[in-house]
């Protein structure tokens, strides 16, 4: 705050010293001022100060969108932190168990005088699961159905599979946008959608979501709507690091969005995503 206001006195007494040796020039010069040569060269100095002002702003910007890059990575870092201690609970208290049970119910099928083949069945019942629940964990870590089906059938199942454990009625809608983003901006940008959708299970109390996915020559458009309670604009801030996420995941991608939302009359999102 110093610094910044050493710089406004500084500038100030230049502009004032300009202002009073014009003045005094103006009232001794027998010709019109912009002909003498000291015209010239206080337009050079005058230049020369919107120069320094311009460059001092430049350099009062940039550094204020690294230090906004610099805290949003340590919240990326944080976040992740507190993703893989999620995931390093499940392995442990899902997995971890599911496998210890297995092993105890394959130790006791050996020691056992029948051999009764219901332990195997129960071991066999528990793989299953905890195939399940590797894949789940997987997926939490890296969206792999994007490289398998692609883009366009990745949104689709995603609504489907979000109508299906919440019971609320997805219209949705998806153009074919299958290899138009690079492999990263794919990732962010589904991130995004379902970081939305999330959303709108957790928070909205809707009972129908519209998804909708247009692709045109330079953008994919995406709308997402519900007819949940809604918020005020001014709360959408409280939401948390869940916007902030949005939003720089967003700028990563170079993409823009808008949203409007009313209380007892649902969220659009929308969403517009640069075609490389």
């Amino acid at each position: 705050m110093g610094k910044k206001s050493g710089y406004v006195w500084v500038i100030s007494i230049l502009l004032a010293v300009l202002l009073l040796d014009a003045y005094y020039q103006v009232q001794e010069s027998p010709i019109p001022i912009w002909q003498t040569s000291w015209f010239m060269w206080r337009m050079l100095a005058v230049f020369a100060i919107a120069l320094g002002i311009a460059y001092y702003y430049y350099v009062r910007s940039a550094a204020k969108r690294k230090k906004e890059l610099e805290q949003f990575k340590k919240k990326i870092i944080e976040e992740q932190e507190n993703q893989w201690k999620i995931i390093a609970g499940e392995l442990h208290d899902s997995i971890g168990q599911n496998l210890s049970a297995i092993n105890i119910f394959l130790q006791q099928y050996m020691r056992s005088q029948d051999a009764s083949p219901d332990k195997l069945e129960q071991a066999s019942e528990l793989v299953i699961e905890t195939v399940d629940e590797v894949r789940r964990i997987s997926q939490r870590l890296y969206p792999k159905q994007i490289e398998r089906l692609g883009l366009t059938i990745s949104l689709t199942a995603m609504s489907e599979r979000l109508s299906a454990a919440s019971g609320i009625r997805f219209d949705t809608t998806v153009e074919h946008i299958d290899n138009v983003l690079s492999r990263e901006t794919e990732v962010q940008y589904f991130r995004v959608v379902q970081e939305l959708l999330n959303n709108i299970l957790k928070h909205s109390g809707a009972k129908n979501v519209r998804l909708d996915v247009k692709r045109s020559v330079m953008f994919i458009v995406t709308e997402i709507e519900d007819d949940g309670v809604g918020f005020e604009i001014t709360s959408y801030k409280n939401l948390g690091f869940g916007l902030i996420n949005i939003e720089e995941r967003l700028n990563m991608i170079k993409a823009v969005y808008e949203f409007s939302s009313q209380h007892g009359k649902g969220t659009k999102f929308k969403i517009t995503v640069p075609i490389r």
